[in-house]
């Protein structure tokens, strides 16, 4: 794919994520009250008490936080945000008050959950995919990530944190029950979008009996073995490990049985979202693999 052709299509993407994000926020958030965090939970507090409007806010709250940004960590980090910012501020603009003429009410709290948390999933992913970000808290975890070393997962959960704990003041716990259904719904698809659903565990197994664990991956569960040249940090000995892949509904029973074969294994599991190359992992060829 061209450098150009690939630039649009991300374009659009973003667009299209912003927009996604933009109307399920105006057309369900915004009539509720529900709070998710970032700038436009200010927004939508800011909106109820002083009655301010959702597009007037977000503008002034994301040009400031683009600024801060800006002036912390530079302009390069930033170009993301910034084109992220205008394409979704303008988004929030174009569709405010759609609402009143669509007229969606579920009159249920349940299906706004799912319906929200599916359709923010499918919007963000569309964003990220793009390599862009929509702004607002993104932006302050790039600066507490640069200024003070903290992990980017870490600062957007204490900002939406603080975000969901002024807005139960303002709103009641029901509302902080939902936003957090909403955000947990939201995640789990973007992880599902962005990394895949883990269908086979790796493991990797320090045993003293690694031909008969060999033996019984190879014949018993069917599966290739790989055996790894490593050095303990410890005692500095050499030693193997056995690494294996296998279907996430036979690694029980696998590891039950590395058990029986060798009480003292130490065994570490790991989720395995992808597998490339080699044979059919159901098929896997029946000898030992060396790398």
């Amino acid at each position: 794919m061209g450098k150009k052709k690939k630039i649009i299509i991300n374009f659009i993407l973003l667009v299209l994520g912003c927009f996604l994000t933009a109307l399920t926020f105006n057309v369900f958030c915004v009539p509720n009250s529900y709070v998710t965090g970032g700038v436009s939970g200010i927004a939508v507090i800011f909106n109820y008490l002083f009655n301010i409007p959702i597009s007037k806010i977000l503008l002034i709250g994301n040009l400031l936080v683009l600024v801060i940004g800006i002036i912390s960590v530079g302009l390069e980090k930033t170009v993301p945000s910034i084109i992220g910012t205008i394409v979704y501020t303008l988004a929030i603009y174009l569709t405010e008050g759609i609402n009143l003429k669509l007229n969606i009410d579920f009159n249920s709290a349940f299906l706004d959950i799912v319906v929200i948390g599916v359709l923010f999933g499918v919007g963000s992913t569309m964003v990220y995919i793009a390599g862009y970000s929509s702004g607002g808290s993104d932006v302050i975890a790039v600066i507490f990530n640069e200024k003070y070393k903290m992990p980017m997962g870490k600062s957007v959960l204490i900002i939406n944190a603080l975000i969901l704990l002024l807005a139960t003041f303002v709103f009641g716990l029901k509302m902080l029950i939902i936003a957090l259904l909403i955000k947990l719904i939201e995640s789990k698809l973007i992880d599902y979008f962005l990394i895949g659903i883990s269908d086979s565990k790796v493991l990797f197994i320090n045993t003293s009996k690694k031909e008969e664990i060999s033996n019984y991956i190879i014949h018993e569960v069917k599966s290739g073995i790989s055996e790894i040249e490593v050095k303990s940090g410890y005692k500095k000995e050499k030693m193997s490990l056995l690494m294996c892949v296998v279907p996430t509904e036979k690694y029980i029973k696998l590891k039950e049985e590395i058990i029986k074969i060798d009480k003292k294994a130490f065994i570490t599991i790991l989720d395995s979202y992808e597998i490339y190359g080699g044979t059919n992992r159901y098929n896997l060829p029946l000898h030992d693999l060396r790398i």
